[in-house]
């Protein structure tokens, strides 16, 4: 299963817009404000229907109302959701799987969110979907609260020893809802104890372990790098590409030039990859280009800002003269 293209039309920075991505590794780049996130949202919302408002600008279809309220996406970006339906009645969104079935999809935040597991899952019960969060960064929560495996996946079988190595410990989710890591030195400590780039690799684990993650998933990753030390970066690559090579589809948005370099210096010839570059177009509305590799991207508001940096310590080195 994965997404095979995404449609968009008068719905945020989307107008007219068309993506296509491939079975691997799909990286966006592109300055904040373009959509990169709320394109991961969109695929995530409610696969694979097509969503529309009404032509009556007074009220909402129920595809819309299905949106809103799986993700809270016009809470969490402090839109005002009558008024922006009034203002884009033909809104429609689809996202095309192939094959066409229901997939199975995980979305991860850029946010860490189970340090919090406990207390956010607790109001959820509580609130329901009236609860004012963005109910997407709830879900990575109850995906990782799922009971894990005795035994290590064939699929994580080569990706775990190298968690457990970074994370020094195995990850532990309690009866109350709470995760720990559990340290390899026989110590274990909760997650809120533990540094917040260890955080996202033992979320991997715990969702390797419990399936959550498994072969045929499509992954939603919103800044994978967010947090993590430069030295780690590799081995965030290598995981990715790993969980590609067992038919994993992956889409992630990225700052980081690192990471994204990264890609083109591990992959070897069978890894399917594929960089795309969102920028905002002359008619105001987000376009992107796509390329192979990440030096032949164009726009590249990554490499744009390097080039920035570079230039900065010349002319302050000329100025020292």
């Amino acid at each position: 299963m994965a997404v095979q293209e995404v449609k968009i039309d008068q719905f945020t920075v989307f107008s007219n817009f068309s993506i296509s991505f491939c079975k691997g590794i799909n990286l966006l780049i592109g300055k904040n404000g373009v959509g990169k996130t709320h394109l991961l949202k969109m695929i995530y919302s409610e696969p694979p229907k097509v969503m529309t408002a009404t032509d009556d600008s007074s009220s909402v279809s129920e595809d819309i109302k299905l949106y809103l309220k799986k993700g809270n996406i016009f809470s969490a970006f402090g839109v005002d959701v009558k008024y922006y339906v009034q203002n884009h009645s033909k809104a429609k969104h689809e996202v095309r799987f192939y094959p066409n079935k229901e997939p199975d999809i995980v979305f991860i935040p850029a946010k860490e969110m189970l340090t919090h597991a406990k207390g956010l899952i607790s109001m959820k019960r509580k609130y329901g979907d009236e609860m004012p969060f963005d109910l997407t960064l709830l879900d990575i929560i109850e995906k990782a609260q799922n009971w894990r495996l005795k035994e290590t996946p064939q699929i994580a079988a080569s990706i775990v020893p190298i968690l457990e190595k970074i994370i020094n410990g195995v990850v532990e989710c309690r009866d109350d809802g709470s995760f720990w890591v559990k340290k390899a030195t026989g110590e274990t400590i909760p997650f809120s104890m533990e540094a917040d780039g260890l955080k996202k690799f033992g979320l991997v684990w715990q969702l390797l372990m419990n399936e959550s993650i498994s072969k045929g998933s499509i992954v939603l990753w919103d800044e994978p790098e967010a947090s993590v030390n430069p030295e780690n970066i590799p081995a965030l690559v290598e995981i990715m590409l790993e969980l590609q090579r067992n038919e994993v589809q992956i889409v992630a948005a990225t700052h980081n030039y690192n990471f994204a370099r990264y890609f083109d210096i591990m992959r070897n010839g069978c890894d399917e990859i594929q960089y795309y570059s969102l920028y905002e177009s002359t008619n105001g509305f987000t376009d992107y280009a796509k390329a192979d590799r990440f030096i032949d991207l164009r726009p590249n508001s990554i490499d744009d800002a390097g080039e920035e940096l570079y230039n900065a310590a010349i002319r302050k080195s000329m100025e020292a003269q």
